[in-house]
């Protein structure tokens, strides 16, 4: 296992460094520049911002900007946001537990939510509960999910408990009014945005599951199992499941992909002051250092996403040797 570890992360190495090249060079391309703003103010005359672009290296060619930018990274120094000055870095940091907490709530309702469903789809084949998973699912699955939260956002507008307080918040991480964070209060306003981040998730498992479940149903081993006098739930559990989790597991990298670029979208809908957020920001002020630090650090969690789906294969199918 160490030896499979180690060289995968060697492996990742190449990939880090063709995916930062085309996201510096795509950044940059866009037009008008990171000092736009600066030349719309009439404030500020022609030599400041000539001034600022020596400061910040953009007078140089862009191979140039490419590489002092990847020394900077690799000693740790993101730079420093154009706009407000401050180190890259910190700003990242104090979005970034934001982020994670979103993903992970998003991704355990995926499981919690889109496994059994395809299990107990898988099981009942034909019956009307099937019928109502398929065709739900198959709706969700068409319907953008950023369109899905602003419709369920302005239908809970409307719902209000008796004491007057909105049944789900609609933004926010915490009520007006309370400093202190509340863990109850956090977990209530938690609960809507990653049920809509992880709606892709729990809809793509709950298909393959079905799919996988119907398929291992007609192996011979759970034939043989059945035959043998074991009770239905053994061949259930011990047989079917684990067997049908097998490509499932092997979709959660790309889940947990999805994941990190649909919390762009989910954190400005619902006001979450993740890291999607700093990005959409950063992107509308041409703050190149913070889009490109933010992209650059979502890619470093995309791939060990990957690097763990691979290692939760393994441990899901015993036949996987990685060394």
């Amino acid at each position: 296992m160490s030896r499979y570890l180690a060289r995968r992360l060697i492996q990742t190495i190449p990939v880090l460094f063709i995916i930062s090249v085309i996201q510096f060079g795509l950044i940059n391309a866009a037009p008008g520049g990171p000092l736009r703003a600066y030349l719309l103010n009439p404030d500020i005359r022609t030599e400041d911002v000539t001034r600022l672009e020596h400061e910040y290296g953009l007078d140089q060619p862009l191979p140039v900007q490419y590489f002092n930018w990847m020394g900077n990274i690799l000693r740790g120094d993101f730079g420093r946001s154009y706009f407000t000055h401050r180190p890259v870095m910190e700003a990242v940091m104090e979005r970034l537990p934001a982020t994670i907490e979103l993903g992970l709530a998003a991704t355990l309702i995926s499981y919690l939510i889109g496994i059994p469903l395809g299990v107990y789809a898988g099981l009942h084949r034909g019956s009307r509960i099937d019928h109502v998973i398929r065709f739900s699912t198959s709706i969700l699955n068409a319907v953008p999910h950023w369109w899905l939260g602003l419709v369920i956002i302005i239908i809970l507008a409307n719902i209000k408990l008796a004491t007057g307080v909105l049944l789900l918040p609609l933004g926010g991480t915490k009520t007006l009014g309370k400093e202190d964070l509340d863990p109850i209060d956090y977990l209530w306003h938690l609960f809507l945005p990653a049920l809509m981040l992880g709606t892709g998730g729990w809809v793509t498992f709950g298909r393959y599951m079905r799919s996988e479940t119907l398929e291992v149903l007609g192996q011979d081993f759970v034939r043989t199992a059945r035959a043998k006098g074991l009770r239905e739930r053994v061949v259930i559990y011990r047989h079917v499941f684990r067997n049908a989790l097998i490509p499932v597991v092997t979709l959660s990298a790309g889940i947990f992909v999805g994941l990190v670029s649909g919390a762009v979208i989910t954190e400005n809908i619902f006001s979450w002051p993740g890291m999607g957020r700093l990005l959409y920001d950063a992107t509308l002020k041409k703050d190149y250092p913070i889009s490109i630090g933010v992209v650059f650090i979502f890619t470093i969690l995309a791939v060990l996403g990957r690097l763990l789906s691979d290692i939760m294969y393994g441990w899901v199918d015993p036949r996987i040797r990685y060394d």
